[in-house]
């Protein structure tokens, strides 16, 4: 099927799939909780670990659930936004290359942006913090997860894909 690329796509969170998220988040912080008395000292840290990183992400979850309205990730011709990563569309001019890279079973877009525009674009504070972890795994771009959007990750990959070469002229 032919993607539609003269068309702005707004794409939102899905509720359910946020409540999913933490509610296993939360399960996993309860797990956490159970190891921690249970194996001594290592039990300990690697509970400790587990309530604090699953809380976090539950956390997380929780946070754009309540506080993020309207479109998530924008895809247009003029180019491609994620609210999560930053307020400005990012130019398909900018974009040197589109990869997949996945974590946890959790597959990202990455977006090779221009070194120079990418120092230019005002990034949301995860984004500035997040940025250079995932550098060191693997990730050296701008990364989109469609972890908790109405779309799946296979349809944001194609359908970005389709609008990055519409706009550099590919025919392919």
């Amino acid at each position: 099927m032919a993607i539609d690329t003269t068309r702005t796509i707004e794409i939102r969170l899905s509720p359910w799939r946020m409540i999913g998220t933490i509610a296993v988040s939360a399960a996993f912080v309860l797990i956490s909780l159970f190891i921690t008395p249970a194996h001594g000292a290592i039990g300990e840290v690697v509970g400790g670990l587990g309530v604090a990183f699953f809380g976090f992400v539950a956390l997380v979850a929780l946070w754009r659930l309540l506080a993020l309205r309207g479109p998530i990730v924008t895809v247009s011709p003029r180019g491609v936004r994620d609210t999560r990563l930053t307020g400005e569309i990012v130019p398909w001019s900018a974009i040197h290359g589109i990869s997949t890279w996945s974590a946890y079973n959790q597959p990202a877009i990455v977006l090779a942006v221009d070194p120079a525009y990418e120092r230019a674009l005002k990034l949301t504070t995860m984004a500035r913090l997040t940025r250079p972890l995932n550098t060191a795994v693997g990730a050296d771009g701008l990364c989109i997860a469609s972890q908790g959007l109405k779309m799946g990750h296979e349809a944001l990959l194609e359908t970005i894909t389709a609008y990055w070469q519409r706009a550099r002229g590919d025919r392919t």
